[in-house]
Parts: C-alpha cells; structure tokens; sequence
C-alpha cells in the first residue's frame, strides 16, 4: 500500500499521542518540529523504539531494522517528527519497490 507523507506524518503523531495517553500526561501539541526526546514526557529511547515498532506494525512492514528506533539517527542525534516521517517513508517506498 501507497502511503502520503501527510499519512504517515499523521499516524506517527496519532501514535506519539496514544504514547502520552498510556503515561497519563496531558497531550500537548505534536508538529513536524516536535522532538519527541526531549519534549514528550517519559519518551526516552525505549519509548522511541516500542513507538517505532507500533508505526511499523500500522505501516505493515515486517523487515528487519538495522537500528532500534526511527528517533535517532546515526549520528545520536534525537529526530523531529517531521524527519521521523522521512524515515519512514524512505522504509515505505523501498519495500513498495520490492513487490
């Protein structure tokens, strides 16, 4: 399935939000520029990579990943949701290339 950046920019927010729920914090404002370490209560690398592993599951991708988490690249630097989305959509379209 085809995904837009906007969908995926969507899902990754809806799913940062859920992530808020399930620590009892109030929500607040999630953009493209948001950085969730660092700006989201509790969201730490490990909250990164279960995050990541929900968003993989709600894009249907089941390949391995070289890296544990979306959220940080390389480098360790900690990602905007904006940048996550990239990721993901770069993930996305390799495997749509595949089929």
């Amino acid at each position: 399935m085809e995904y837009t950046r906007e969908e995926v920019l969507n899902t990754i927010v809806n799913v940062l939000k859920d992530v808020q729920e399930d620590f009892h914090e109030e929500a607040i404002e999630i953009t493209e520029e948001t950085t969730p370490i660092g700006s989201l209560a509790y969201f730490d690398s490990l909250a990164s990579v279960v995050t990541t592993i929900h968003c993989l599951d709600v894009f249907d991708y089941e390949e391995e990943l070289s890296i544990p988490t979306l959220f940080v690249n390389n480098d360790g630097k900690f990602l905007t949701v904006g940048e996550v989305a990239d990721c993901f959509m770069t993930l996305i379209n390799k495997k749509n290339k595949k089929i």
